[in-house]
């Protein structure tokens, strides 16, 4: 019985340990299965390792490579730029020369001394009962200008003339062009021929007219667009009213302060009114950035002191009695370009005979007023085609 038990108890022992060594294997495939999936996910890993440390290599190539580029098309822009400043100095040189020759041999520009006496002075001598301390009021009230919303000193204010193309072609220094209007007056009501070949209106006409034909040979050598469109032909004609004088000269000075502008003129040195004596200031040798390019600003100040309408021909008329106002001297400070009308526009969709009687009932009310100007002109048109077309659809 002793043995049957023992054997019992080795046969229970062996049958455990085989039991636990099948769970061994068991234990030992699994890990053997995880481990091996765990190998495969780290070369899955490496692999992935691998592709992004190449696309990394390729993208430090290509930034090396992008670098490169920058640093040669920056030593390329640098030195297009380089070209560029040396080219505008070139042509700044040359457009330099070729004015400064302008107006040296057929455009000279002068300044004349005049033999006028102060009327402070000439009233203190007539009046000696006049004091000493108004005749310093007076002369210095004379001497001063209205500017740029202050009153400044005005040291040549009547004392010089400023020549062109000749000492004997001048223009007053202070802008008072009354001479050119009282001529015309005085030329309406005498009659018979004139005789008189140098009377101030012919000087100031033929100053003022060579003035423009100079600051259309400047635009065009400083390649500066104008703001306002102005022939030198216009103060040529004879008998011009003084509104379309004074309209005239008003543009002239525009222009001559715009290029004033686009050169970096000192702005302290401008006068709105002095016409020949800015463009004194433009033209001479002292001016640093004659013949430069680019950008520049304009005064509002000095814009603001221009007149552009004179108040004293508000009223005037033409010789014939009856108002008549251009659309050239209707602008506001802008050249209007005449557009096409509607009814030569190629609309397939719409008969020509409707488009032309629309247009032309949109067109009477515009020519009936003369104060519309091309502003409601142009806005008419667009709207009589605008509605013909989008009527036909």
């Amino acid at each position: 019985m002793e043995g049957k038990r023992i054997t019992d108890q080795l046969r229970w022992k062996i049958m455990s340990c085989k039991m636990r060594i099948e769970q061994l294997k068991q234990t030992i495939c699994k890990e053997n299965d995880e481990m091996t999936r765990s190998s495969e996910g780290l070369l899955r890993v490496k692999d992935e390792n691998q592709k992004l440390y190449r696309r990394a290599q390729r993208h430090q190539e290509k930034k090396e490579k992008i670098q490169r580029l920058n640093r040669k098309l920056g030593d390329l822009v640098e030195k297009k730029n380089y070209d560029l400043r040396s080219q505008h100095e070139h042509l700044a040189n040359l457009r330099r020369s070729h004015i400064l020759e302008l107006t040296s041999v057929i455009f000279p520009i002068e300044e004349v001394k005049t033999s006028m006496r102060d009327p402070a002075d000439i009233s203190s001598e007539s009046d000696n009962a006049m004091t000493s301390s108004t005749v310093s009021k007076l002369a210095e009230a004379r001497r001063t200008t209205y500017l740029s919303g202050r009153w400044v000193c005005d040291d040549h204010n009547g004392e010089t003339s400023i020549s062109i193309a000749g000492p004997w072609i001048s223009l007053p220094n202070n802008g008072d062009y009354s001479a050119y209007y009282n001529w015309v007056e005085e030329k309406k009501t005498t009659q018979g021929p004139d005789t008189e070949h140098s009377n101030p209106a012919y000087t100031i006409s033929a100053a003022l007219c060579y003035a423009t034909q100079l600051v259309n040979i400047l635009s065009h050598i400083l390649d500066v667009n104008l703001p306002r469109k102005l022939c030198n032909s216009e103060f040529c004609g004879e008998n011009l009213s003084r509104r379309k004088f004074t309209r005239a000269v008003k543009k002239l000075n525009a222009n001559i302060l715009y290029l004033c502008f686009s050169q970096h003129v000192n702005l302290d040195l401008l006068h709105p009114l002095h016409t020949l004596r800015n463009l004194m200031y433009l033209v001479s040798p002292d001016t640093e950035n004659l013949g430069r390019s680019g950008p520049f600003e304009i005064s509002a100040d000095l814009e603001d002191s221009m007149e552009f309408v004179d108040p004293g021909a508000a009223g005037e008329t033409d010789e014939s009695g009856e108002e008549h106002v251009s659309d050239e001297e209707t602008d506001l400070g802008t050249d209007w370009e005449n557009l096409p009308s509607p009814r030569f526009c190629d609309i397939p969709s719409q008969p020509v005979e409707m488009l032309q009687s629309q247009s032309t009932q949109a067109s009477l009310p515009i020519a009936s007023s003369s104060t519309g100007g091309m502003i409601s002109s142009a806005a008419a048109s667009v709207t009589s085609w605008f509605k013909a077309y989008t009527g036909h659809r």
